[in-house]
């Protein structure tokens, strides 16, 4: 994880960067205390988020010149796949994943969103690889171990990694003076939908 947290992004957020990445939720996630009802409104959530996600990668993908859009274009396919696992797991728990998005989501998705339509794909860069960088990091904390064992897994897998770092040299590949306020926004953001998996 060092590679991730001494990125220039991560050090340019300065506290915002630890407040995005650790959180209540996940402490108890790793040592398996996690009550269920706070893990099903992160499954709910989350599965919610990543399908609003995948319209600000769509997004993304139609600005970045096209050297770069293969890593973002392949992220696309791997976020259907997520979507799929997420159904199957709230299948097995009878979730609704029809539920309405928590006012803290919106407010993410709405960032992402609108950042999407008005900013420079340069800027998009930067907030793509935030997203994706705050989960490998926030998980990657955590011992792969215990009954949430395959979700810590799933994002710290090295495959996940590699295209974490692919999103960062594409970041600082195409840099732009609005890069470090936008992630930090995006920190803010993660800071709290980790409270809102947990706090309700």
């Amino acid at each position: 994880m060092k590679e991730f947290t001494e990125s220039r992004l991560a050090l340019g957020a300065g506290e915002l960067w630890d407040l995005g990445t650790r959180a209540e939720f996940l402490n108890a996630v790793g040592d398996g205390s996690l009550p269920e009802d706070a893990f099903n409104r992160w499954l709910v959530q989350d599965y919610l988020f990543v399908k609003g996600f995948a319209g600000f990668a769509s997004l993304t993908v139609a600005k970045t010149p096209r050297p770069g859009q293969s890593a973002l274009i392949a992220g696309l396919s791997a976020l259907d796949d997520e979507l799929d696992w997420f159904e199957a797991h709230a299948q097995a728990r009878s979730l609704d994943l029809g539920a309405e998005l928590h006012p803290a989501c919106q407010r993410y998705l709405d960032f992402l969103i609108t950042a999407g339509y008005s900013e420079p794909f340069q800027v998009l860069l930067a907030l793509f690889y935030g997203v994706e960088v705050a989960y490998t990091v926030a998980w990657g904390r955590l011992e792969v171990q215990g009954p949430y064992a395959e979700f810590i897994e799933r994002w710290t897998h090295e495959d996940f990694q590699a295209y974490v770092r692919v999103l960062s040299k594409l970041a600082d590949e195409h840099t732009d003076p609005r890069q470090q306020a936008m992630f930090n926004e995006v920190m803010r953001h993660e800071r709290e939908f980790w409270r809102m998996t947990w706090e309700g």
